[in-house]
């Protein structure tokens, strides 16, 4: 999603040592509800608008094999129900991480998940300049901006303009695992900053 929700332990109900516990994914018009024994622990929201009704192809429930150290997983579903309920979410919904976190779209920056970890300095090194490489006609004369960790797998690559991010998702999507990345509170708040100063320019989507 490009950015993380940070779920305290103590949302959850009690799980270690249970034997099983149910999983619940409601999906609605404000995004994801998650429910773990019926308690509301988190909600996502959508990345993209939902389809109407009558033009949903399929939806598909995927567990991870490994989690983003590459350390596998071993998850037993017992049992997987598909259907139509009421909305399961209460009225005040204020404390349920994820709904209060900015979460729109970067128009310029692209999340890119799925890669290799990355264990040493020079690792990170060489991934960046991959991704520079990759990246490098998106970004204008000064280039794309790659920013990326050591131990992770995965990257953000800003471009020069909006225009410049969709081309990129389109030509090298089959090549890498590419979503727009989520806006930070922060970063949110140095742009509207920005554009309140007296003599602030729009930028412009225009791009060669």
């Amino acid at each position: 999603w490009g950015q993380g929700v940070n779920i305290p332990l103590s949302t959850f109900p009690l799980m270690f040592g249970e034997e099983s516990c149910t999983l619940i994914v409601q999906i609605h018009g404000e995004g994801y509800d998650i429910f773990v024994n019926d308690k509301h622990c988190a909600r996502l929201s959508h990345r993209t608008p939902l389809p109407e009704k009558d033009k949903v192809d399929r939806l598909i429930l995927q567990f991870p094999s490994t989690d983003d150290y590459g350390k596998r997983e071993n998850w037993n579903v017992y049992k997987v129900w598909w259907g139509h309920k009421p909305v399961m979410a209460k009225d005040d919904v204020s404390n349920v991480p994820g709904v209060n976190s900015h979460n729109s779209v970067h128009e310029k920056k692209l999340f890119v998940s799925g890669l290799t970890k990355v264990h040493s300095q020079p690792e990170v090194d060489l991934r960046r300049a991959e991704l520079e490489r990759a990246f490098r006609k998106y970004g204008g004369m000064q280039g794309a901006v790659v920013s990326c960790q050591m131990n992770s797998t995965f990257a953000f690559v800003e471009v020069e303009t909006a225009r410049a991010a969709d081309l990129a998702l389109r030509e090298l999507g089959g090549k890498y695992r590419l979503n727009k990345a989520r806006r930070s509170k922060h970063e949110a708040l140095l742009e509207q900053r920005a554009a309140a100063e007296p003599g602030a320019k729009k930028e412009s989507t225009d791009w060669e």
